[in-house]
């Protein structure tokens, strides 16, 4: 009777909470360089970047927006999370990689048509159709000791 009880119970509080909670449903996805341009083109502040298809596109970025840069970041651009811990088939390691500006060819190269396994793709990955180079993030930390101490 107990055992019936509690489970007409949890029943009903289930079902309850099955009538307002939905699973949430996406209706755009768009890539972190869309989502750039479009950020930018409503004037928000955006790392200054380029995405590309072929190492040619990636030269034309790197000549044309980063000529004296030393340091670029060139990032996989896929539709799933967890980028800079996966792994490509080919063997590379990492979806984002801080190279030398002389180093973005041939690291794009190796990303550019690859199939890129993270977390969030499953076994199967996905393949890299764009990368985007942009500027390496430049922090600084700052540290005040200060003595109370009379």
């Amino acid at each position: 009777m107990v055992r019936g009880s509690l489970g007409k119970l949890a029943s009903r509080a289930l079902s309850v909470a099955g009538r307002w909670q939905h699973q949430q449903l996406r209706r755009l996805n768009i890539h972190e360089y869309q989502g750039a341009e479009l950020m930018g083109k409503y004037g928000i502040n955006v790392p200054r970047g380029a995405a590309a298809g072929s190492v040619h596109e990636v030269k034309d970025a790197l000549k044309n927006m980063f000529p004296s840069e030393k340091e670029i970041v060139v990032k996989s651009q896929i539709l799933a999370g967890g980028r800079g811990l996966g792994t490509f088939k080919s063997g590379l390691q990492g979806g984002v990689h801080i190279v030398k500006a002389e180093e973005a060819e041939l690291i794009a190269s190796k990303m550019l048509g690859q199939i890129l396994i993270t977390k969030q793709t499953g076994p199967e990955g996905k393949i890299v159709s764009k990368v985007r180079t942009y500027l390496r993030p430049s922090f600084a930390f700052i540290c005040l000791c200060l003595n109370f101490e009379p």
